[in-house]
């Protein structure tokens, strides 16, 4: 009895050197990263956050219309910056702040799925303990965490919600079978715990509502049906969706106001909806042929196809009305491809490839060293949670909750598409159920019961071969080179950036993106007749891209082929896009200028200020002009 009570206790000292282990990688991340190029990159989403949250920060307001972007994370950075500067290192110290907190979170939500009161009283350590220090060591060792703690999006904020979501909704469970619910030695009441799940749940939806737009009205459900006290069977559910409606209820009212219809959060999810399960889709992000592969140009490109197939101006909802209709008349027309697509996007939530979207990470590998140590992959946490969740759905006590939170991440990818950015909230889930198969392995084996443990081996061999370790798609390493090459653009260094723009289209020949950007590289380093030739092959594949026309336009127009830019700039005028409009109009003013024609100079100018009435740099032209 003695040495059990030996053995438990050392299972605090386990769990904070875990996390004394998660600190010192992540200090070592932070050090390393504000030594690298890579520190101060901003890809375009990223871009888009930071200059917003600056925005905010100094006082300025939201983007004109409803919001077409998840609002929780530049209402983040618009704090931070508000309280230390809108330099990177703030909101990436919170953010691996937020990756220690999501490490204790996944121990504690695997001890409490996996234990039981009594047992955990016992002198020995507990199946529970064993599976919170398995996940926890699962959840240090998994290098996408950290890599998007160090990256101004939305994401390691999302991780958080949804472990200290499934922790609590696990902590409440327990209550409901009979144990009591203790915070720092007090007792909480249920009612308590159901606002604070709301406002979870509510700020989830405001930074990921792909997932937690399905978590939130499951959650509300198993609170109506768990055995609760007769009399009191709507106080907690109806509590729950008053912290929900706190959260979210600014936003719906804010979008109403702007767009003339109370969204909850975001509107842009009908174009998502519709590259998930358009013809021809694969389960990954592809959009649709001539619209741009960043969020905003998508979301840009989507209203502009929208409006012109309908002929008229669409509010953000009717934009996302549009294209969720064309998604379900897919559906409708083709059931059983559309199910075979859902089949496919089912494994490839499981399947061990990542696929990253934004930041890559063999990058971030040899610019940071500390990630070298990371060797948890996930095709690892996926084949042994995949076993675990049998086990789960089996036996634990947890096994709802487990199901609602595990149905809701699937089902944000199945419904949608994959990229390793959308699956990654689920991995404290999937780590949490790892541990509970590690913690039945190790009892089944201390217990000298082979048989069991051998059948599990052998079941995991197979779902690693079926499921987790095939591999199901190539990764395009181009994007990468790509984003060395804007660095590179940036800081003014053409020749670096020449270099990876090559390579990237040589990895990728047909992306038009590829194309413009070394176009793009060349006619900065005074090199237009290659530029000339890279973007008349962009043109040729994208005729219908307006920015391409302007860009493309002027470098034309500086060597001397009015006739040709005019008939470009004439093009992204025509667009009905209005940033590409007025750009056109300070064009093909200057154009007009330049050949003596002072009257076609200021009606371009006079048509740019017909878009933004009062424009100051537009008036202060026009005045130069007229003088």
């Amino acid at each position: 009895m003695m040495n059990k009570r030996k053995k438990r206790r050392y299972v605090p000292i386990v769990i904070s050197g875990i996390l004394a282990a998660a600190a010192a990688v992540r200090i070592a991340f932070l050090i390393q990263l504000s030594g690298s190029d890579l520190g101060e990159i901003l890809p375009l989403d990223m871009r888009f956050y930071h200059d917003l949250g600056s925005a905010i920060a100094s006082g300025g307001g939201l983007p004109q219309g409803g919001l077409t972007f998840n609002p929780l994370y530049p209402l983040f950075l618009a704090a931070v910056f508000r309280m230390a500067g809108d330099g990177l290192l703030a909101p990436r110290i919170i953010q691996v702040l937020a990756g220690i907190l999501t490490i204790w979170l996944v121990y504690m939500s695997a001890r409490m799925l996996a234990g039981s009161p009594d047992r955990e009283s016992s002198g020995s350590v507990s199946r529970g303990e064993t599976a919170g220090i398995a996940a926890a060591v699962l959840a240090l060792l998994y290098p996408q965490f950290l890599l998007y703690e160090g990256s101004l999006l939305a994401t390691s904020l999302v991780i958080l919600i949804m472990s200290a979501s499934f922790c609590t909704v696990l902590w409440m469970s327990r209550a409901v079978s009979g144990g009591e619910m203790r915070l720092f030695g007090r007792s909480v009441p249920p009612e308590a715990a159901a606002v604070f799940l709301g406002i979870l749940i509510g700020a989830g939806i405001m930074g990921r509502p792909n997932i937690f737009l399905f978590l939130a009205p499951l959650i509300a459900a198993w609170f109506f049906f768990i055995p609760e006290r007769r009399g009191k069977r709507w106080k907690v559910p109806l509590l729950y969706i008053a912290g929900l409606t706190v959260i979210l209820a600014p936003a719906s009212i804010y979008n109403a106001s702007r767009a003339g219809t109370p969204t909850p959060v975001t509107s842009h999810g009908g174009i998502n909806l519709y590259v998930g399960n358009m013809r021809g889709a694969n389960g990954l992000y592809n959009p649709p042929e001539g619209m741009r592969r960043d969020m905003r140009g998508l979301i840009e490109d989507s209203r502009a196809v929208a409006e012109t197939t309908l002929g008229r101006k669409l509010t953000d909802a009717e934009v996302s009305a549009f294209w969720s209709a064309r998604a379900r008349e897919r559906i409708v027309t083709d059931p059983g491809g559309w199910l075979l697509l859902l089949g496919r996007k089912f494994l490839l939530f499981w399947n061990g490839g990542e696929l990253g979207d934004i930041v890559d990470i063999d990058l971030m590998r040899q610019e940071c060293p500390v990630f070298r140590i990371l060797i948890a992959r996930f095709a690892l946490i996926s084949v042994l949670a995949l076993a675990g969740a049998i086990l789960v759905i089996r036996s634990s006590p947890g096994r709802w909750p487990f199901i609602i939170f595990l149905a809701s991440s699937m089902a944000a990818i199945v419904l949608f598409y994959f990229n390793t950015r959308y699956r990654l909230p689920s991995v404290p889930v999937l780590a949490v159920s790892a541990g509970y198969f590690i913690a039945w392995i190790a009892e089944k084996i201390s217990a000298r019961r082979w048989k069991e443990p051998a059948v599990a081996a052998a079941v995991v061999a197979l779902l690693f071969a079926s499921v987790s370790g095939r591999e199901m798609f190539e990764v395009n390493r181009s994007a990468t080179y790509t984003f060395l090459g804007n660095h590179y653009m940036s800081s003014g260094r053409e020749d670096r950036a020449m270099e990876s723009f090559s390579e990237a289209l040589r990895l990728d020949p047909e992306s038009v993106e590829n194309r413009i950007n070394l176009a793009r590289a060349l006619s900065r380093a005074g090199k237009n007749e290659e530029a000339r030739e890279y973007y008349a092959l962009a043109w040729k594949a994208a005729p219908d891209f307006p920015r391409l026309a302007l860009e493309y336009g002027y470098l034309l127009d500086e060597m001397g082929m009015r006739a040709e830019a005019g008939a470009l700039y004439n093009q992204a005028w025509n667009s009905g896009r209005r940033s590409e409009m007025i750009v056109a109009c300070k064009l093909l003013s200057r154009m007009a200028y330049a050949e003596g024609d002072g009257d076609t100079a200021r009606m371009w100018i006079r048509r740019a200020l017909e878009l933004v009435p009062g424009d100051e740099e537009l008036l202060r032209l026009l005045q130069r002009l007229e003088g």
